[in-house]
C-alpha cells in the first residue's frame, strides 16, 4: 500500500499541510471581505497580491516541512500535545518567514493583517485536526498490517533453550517460533521445548508447518555452509548466526532477531510480475552478495536489470519479454518498479540500479576473489573506466576491457570475442551495450560465455565519469530519470515522457485486472 513506507507517509503529511494552508488562507480572505460587505477592497487580488501571498505561503510551508518537520517522530507515534506543539512551531516559522519576505519586497503594507492573522489561527486548528486523524489512521493501518513472522530454529539441544529465551525476551509480537529442529538426538534435555524433529527430517518438517523463515544456530564449518545452501531450495529466507559470513557482509545483510544478529541468506526465490516481467525481490547488498556466493552456479547464465523503459518494451514485444524472463535473475532498475513490489506486500523491496550493483560488486571483489571483464561502450569510456576502477578499488581483479564495434559482428569476429572472454577466466562479464541490444546479446551467448553476464547499460559511463550521476537525494525520491532528462533532453525526452505515460497506463490496467 501507499502508506507502508516512511517516505510515502511523509509525502502525504506534506500534502495535508499544504491543503490546510490553502483552505485557511481562502477562508480568511472570504471572512475578511465578505464580513465587511466591501468586496471592492479586494481589487488588489486582481493585481496578483493575494495570489502571490498564497504562492509564498505554500512555498514557505514546503521549505519549513523539509527543514524542520521532517526531524520529528513519525506522526502515528506522536501524542496530541506533541502534534499541537509541532504545528504551532511550524506556523510560527511560516509566519515569520512570510513577514520578512513581505518586508523585503515591500508588499507588507498592502496585505491585510486581518487575513494573515486569521490564516495563522485557522491553519493551526485545521492542521492539528487533520494531523490528529491522519495519525490515528496510520496507527490503525499498522496494527491491521502487522504481520507475524513464523520461524523455526535449527540448533543443538544444549543451545536451543537459551536461544528461545533470548528471542522471547527481545522480540515483539510480530515474531513467533513454531519449534526447534535439532541437529543431535538430545531432545530429552529440553522437554519444555516444542521439538519438531531432527535435521535429517527437515524437508518433511517444512511441508507440515507454515514457515516464513529459518533460523540456523550451528557452528561455522563447510558442512553447515552446504546445509544452508541446501535450504535455499525451499524458497525460504535463511538467517544464520555465522561470524565467518558476517565478516564479509555489510549491515544491509544483517538482521537482528531476538537480540541476536543473523546473516540474512536469501535464495532469491521471491518474484513479482510487473507488466509480464518477473522481477526478483531484493536490494543492492543482497543481490551483490548472492552473485558472489553463487558465482559458480551462475556461470553461463545472464542477469538483466530492467527499468521502466525496458519493462514497457517487454510488455509490447513478446520476444524481448521472453529474453528478460529467461534471465537467471531480473532486478528492478527503476524506483516505480520497486514501488509496485512494495505495494504488493514486499516492504523490503528496493531498486537495484546498474551503477549501484557494479559499485557493490567492486567493493566486495577488492580481495581479488572475484574476477571481472568489461564488454561494451566506447574506447574513450573504457580508458577512463579502467583508470577509475584501478584507482578506487585496489585489489580488484580485472581480466580485460573490450569495446566492440557498433555494427553487427561477423561470426568469426563474434567467436573471437567469446574466446577472448573465456580465455580471460573472468567470473563476471559486465555488458554495456545499451538496451535492448545487451539483453539480446546475452541471450544469444547464454551457455557460450563461461561467466555470468550482467547487462548494466550506461553503468560504464557513470563509473568512467563521462556521465554524471544524479545526487543521492534525487535518486532516493525516485527522480533520477528527471535528472538524466536534463543531461540529454534530445535523446531522452521521447523515451521518458511517452514511456512513463505508457507504464502508468499499463500498470493501471494490470491493477484493474488483478482486482
Amino acid at each position: 500500500m501507499f502508506f507502508e513506507n516512511k517516505q510515502s507517509q511523509r509525502s502525504f503529511l506534506l500534502m495535508i499541510d499544504i491543503v490546510s494552508t490553502v483552505i485557511s488562507f481562502l477562508l480568511a480572505v472570504v471572512i475578511r471581505f465578505y464580513g465587511t460587505g466591501d468586496w471592492g477592497t479586494i481589487r488588489t487580488w486582481n493585481n496578483g497580491l493575494y495570489f502571490m501571498l498564497l504562492e509564498l505561503v505554500v512555498a514557505i510551508e514546503v521549505a519549513v516541512f523539509l527543514v524542520n518537520d521532517i526531524k520529528h517522530r513519525p506522526i502515528y507515534k506522536q501524542n496530541p500535545f506533541e502534534k499541537m506543539v509541532n504545528v504551532i512551531k511550524n506556523q510560527i516559522l511560516v509566519m515569520a518567514c512570510l513577514l520578512i519576505l513581505l518586508y523585503l519586497i515591500r508588499q507588507g503594507l498592502w496585505a491585510s493583517r486581518a487575513v494573515m492573522g486569521m490564516m495563522f489561527i485557522f491553519d493551526i486548528m485545521l492542521d492539528f485536526v487533520l494531523r490528529f486523524f491522519y495519525g490515528r489512521f496510520l496507527r490503525k493501518l499498522r496494527i491491521a498490517n502487522t504481520y507475524i513472522s513464523r520461524y523455526i530454529l535449527i540448533s543443538k539441544a544444549s543451545d536451543a533453550r537459551r536461544m528461545l529465551s533470548q528471542i522471547k525476551l527481545h522480540s515483539g509480537k510480530e515474531t513467533k517460533i513454531l519449534g526447534v529442529v535439532l541437529c543431535d538426538e538430545n531432545a530429552d534435555e529440553i522437554p519444555e521445548v516444542n521439538v519438531l524433529g531432527n535435521i535429517s527430517e527437515i524437508d518433511e518438517i517444512l511441508k507440515k508447518n507454515d514457515v516464513d523463515e529459518i533460523l540456523v544456530n550451528l557452528h561455522d564449518d563447510k558442512e553447515t555452509l552446504d546445509f544452508v545452501r541446501k535450504l535455499e531450495s525451499t524458497g525460504l529466507s535463511v538467517n544464520w548466526i555465522s561470524e565467518f559470513m558476517q565478516k564479509d557482509a555489510d549491515m544491509m545483510l544483517m538482521k537482528e532477531i531476538g537480540g541476536r544478529t543473523f546473516y540474512h541468506w536469501s535464495g532469491m526465490f521471491n518474484r513479482i510480475s510487473v507488466l509480464g516481467v518477473n522481477y526478483c525481490i531484493t536490494n543492492i547488498s543482497e543481490a551483490a552478495h548472492y552473485i558472489r556466493m553463487h558465482i559458480d552456479e551462475l556461470k553461463g547464465r545472464y542477469i538483466c536489470l530492467s527499468n521502466v523503459h525496458t519493462t514497457v518494451m517487454a510488455k509490447e514485444n513478446e520476444e524481448y519479454r521472453k529474453i528478460q524472463n529467461g534471465a537467471v535473475m531480473t532486478f528492478p532498475d527503476g524506483a516505480p518498479i520497486a514501488k509496485v513490489q512494495r505495494e504488493k506486500g514486499f516492504a523490503s523491496a528496493k531498486r537495484v540500479a546498474g551503477p549501484d550493483l557494479m559499485q557493490k560488486c567492486f567493493e566486495i571483489a577488492m580481495d581479488g576473489k572475484l574476477s571481472m571483464y568489461f564488454y561494451g561502450s566506447s574506447e574513450e569510456t573504457i580508458d577512463k573506466l579502467r583508470e577509475n576502477l584501478l584507482r578506487k578499488y585496489p585489489g580488484i581483479d580485472i581480466r580485460g576491457f573490450e569495446s566492440p564495434p557498433f555494427r553487427s559482428l561477423t561470426k568469426e569476429e563474434d567467436d573471437a570475442a567469446v574466446k577472448r572472454i573465456n580465455d580471460s577466466g573472468a567470473d563476471i562479464v559486465w555488458i554495456g551495450l545499451g538496451a535492448p541490444k545487451q539483453e539480446k546479446w546475452m541471450a544469444e551467448h547464454e551457455g557460450r560465455i563461461n561467466a555470468v553476464m550482467i547487462g548494466v547499460g550506461a553503468g560504464f559511463d557513470f563509473h568512467a565519469g563521462t556521465i554524471k550521476r544524479a545526487p543521492e537525494w534525487v535518486q532516493h525520491i525516485g527522480m533520477e530519470w528527471f535528472f538524466r532528462l536534463f543531461q540529454d533532453p534530445k535523446r531522452l525526452i521521447k523515451r521518458y515522457l511517452i514511456t512513463n505515460a505508457k507504464f502508468m497506463w499499463y500498470l493501471l490496467i494490470q491493477k484493474l485486472n488483478d482486482k
